[in-house]
């Protein structure tokens, strides 16, 4: 039996597929499964599989007409994808039944939706005008790596005295928000850090062992709409403890590591934050032409792609977050399935550049890739290869220069202008 489905474009990338089966297929299909529902069928005065099936039909007929859709539908569906594939349509979705109709005597009407998908043309992907700033390394960018270092060597003891501000304060927090905590546990502060307002740590000003002291906290609001909240905490204080610096000179580079001064050390910061904000430009780079291609050639992505990748995001946040209410969950949907749709749109932008682009990736390129992770890593070449010989995936590295390779590509058409006021704000 040849199907002949008849296509219907529902939007871009859903279609309505919609075919008959001939009655005396379907007769035939329905006959099969009356005559295996006899089976099952005790009546009064027949042996179990042999009463009449005019009788069995004329009592149970419901329960038969869906068990013979149950059976035929997917069957019958399986036919037609056999003649989608001809007519050189696939789809990327089981198919979903949305209509059947059939009365012994007629034909069966069927008809499914499926989701194929787009058909993405880029007619303009180079010479694109993109907003962009290369981001710079500042002197205050290295003097925080410098404090953080700082603070990583610094010595703490107890302080018999009243906290200051760069003390750390340890406290059992008994109140809060007017109630009793009941499972009181010990958190550790330092003062300045402003985590909780200014409020909080000017309350801890002055504050000494055993006293007892109240601070408000501020807490940040929950949504961009709210305002920040203000909760009053009843805190005892534990201990206070001294944090005492090093002195940022020679003496300290030399201390870390292999500096010869704090100079050098600062040049080494230097050389790091510039390597990180480096990668961090070209990973905006492509990520702003991405978004600049998508906008200037708008295309639809199949629904159920997004619902998927979004529900599986989804279990990785249930599972982390035992606690969250269906409101909260609602939105991270939201943000999941925004988040899901931009990234299959980036999927098929590349895909398709590729296609057009027809770039290639030489075995030295590839070897080249492993060389340079190797030397990252200080290891000898053959030692990396057989650590890591199960995580290198030439055809993934293959994959990842080609994507390179395009972007630089249409990196060098692009005109690059200042940010506006507006934007930067």
């Amino acid at each position: 039996m040849a199907l002949k489905p008849k296509i219907e474009a529902v939007s871009e990338t859903r279609r309505k597929m919609s075919f008959s089966i001939p009655n005396d297929v379907a007769q035939k299909d329905y006959d099969t499964t009356l005559k295996s529902f006899r089976q099952y069928v005790s009546l009064s005065g027949f042996r179990k599989g042999k009463a009449p099936l005019k009788m069995i039909e004329r009592m149970y007929k419901d329960q038969i007409k869906q068990g013979f859709f149950e059976d035929a539908v997917p069957k019958y569906y399986k036919m037609a994808l056999t003649e989608l594939d001809k007519m050189g349509i696939h789809p990327i979705n089981q198919g979903a039944l949305e209509d059947s109709d059939w009365e012994p005597g007629k034909d069966m009407k069927l008809s499914f939706t499926f989701e194929v998908n787009p058909e993405i043309e880029l007619k303009e992907y180079k010479n694109l005008s993109i907003e962009f700033e290369p981001e710079k390394v500042t002197k205050a960018m290295i003097d925080g790596e410098l404090s953080r270092l700082q603070e990583s060597y610094a010595t703490i003891s107890e302080k018999e005295g009243p906290a200051e501000k760069g003390d750390v304060i340890n406290y059992t927090v008994l109140k809060f928000g007017g109630k009793d905590v009941t499972k009181k546990e010990e958190s550790s502060y330092k003062i300045g850090q402003e985590t909780y307002g200014k409020s909080f740590d000017k309350a801890l000003i002055s504050a000494q062992k055993d006293d007892e002291i109240t601070a408000t906290v501020e807490l940040g609001p929950q949504d961009e709409k709210d305002k920040s909240e203000k909760k009053e905490m009843l805190l005892k204080i534990n201990e206070v403890k001294k944090v005492d610096l090093p002195e940022l000179n020679d003496d300290f580079a030399k201390e870390i590591g292999e500096f010869d001064s704090l100079k050098v050390l600062k040049d080494e910061i230097k050389k790091g934050l510039n390597e990180q904000i480096s990668q961090r430009n070209r990973d905006q780079v492509k990520s702003l032409i991405l978004q600049k291609i998508i906008e200037t050639n708008p295309f639809e992505v199949p629904e159920s792609f997004v619902d998927n990748y979004a529900e599986e995001m989804m279990k990785k946040y249930t599972q982390q977050q035992k606690n969250f209410d269906t409101e909260a969950l609602a939105q991270m949907k939201n943000i999941y399935k925004s988040y899901a749709e931009n990234e299959i749109r980036v999927y098929y932008v590349m895909n398709k550049l590729k296609e057009l682009e027809k770039v290639d990736v030489t075995d030295e390129e590839i070897e080249n890739e492993i060389k340079q992770s190797a030397e990252k890593m200080g290891m000898d070449l053959d030692k990396y290869k057989e650590l890591y010989k199960k995580q290198i995936n030439k055809e993934e590295i293959k994959e990842n220069l080609i994507s390179d390779k395009i972007m630089n590509e249409i990196e060098r058409t692009v005109k690059f202008k200042k940010q506006s006021k507006e934007k930067t704000e």
